[in-house]
């Protein structure tokens, strides 16, 4: 009886061990991210780019949600769902636009969207989401998605 009970003990406990146990780092897109994979070329706005940010920033996080409160200009959720509007949100600190798809088309690593996915701008303070929210950010290859769309003319 008593060897019974030390397998099954044994048993839950490796189960146990093996559930909690990280998968290999591969910097692949995290699961949960895996429905906003970008692809490599021909990125659309409303089929690639939207429904991420509606998610990621909109309704999942709450932060740009219909019922986020504006009290210093912040991106609001219309902004998310309109091409047009979102590239035009202007930054209440610098005065920039998003997207100024004149001067970011040739160079899309210069673009505020970009930039402040990636590290915050115009200083690390302003990175979505801001670290002491404890959201997940976009991943990596979804942010480059973000470069690669501006730099492909931000298509539709």
């Amino acid at each position: 009886m008593r060897t019974i009970f030390m397998f099954i003990i044994l048993t839950v406990a490796a189960v146990g061990l093996f559930m909690s146990t990280p998968g290999c780092a591969d910097k692949g897109t995290p699961p949960q991210d895996a429905q906003f994979v970008i692809p490599d070329s021909n990125i659309s706005f409303y089929n690639d780019i939207q429904p991420m940010l509606l998610a990621k920033c909109g309704s999942e996080s709450g932060c740009h949600s219909n019922s986020a409160v504006d009290i210093e200009r912040k991106l609001q959720y219309l902004e998310l769902i309109d091409k047009t509007a979102l590239m035009n949100h202007r930054l209440s600190q610098t005065g920039d636009k998003l997207v100024d798809i004149a001067i970011h088309e040739r160079n899309p690593q210069l673009a505020p969207l970009y930039l402040i996915v990636l590290e915050g701008f115009p200083n690390e303070w302003d990175q979505m989401p801001p670290y002491w929210l404890n959201r997940s950010p976009l991943h990596e290859t979804q942010i480059e998605g973000i470069k690669r769309w501006i730099g492909e003319g931000a298509k539709d």
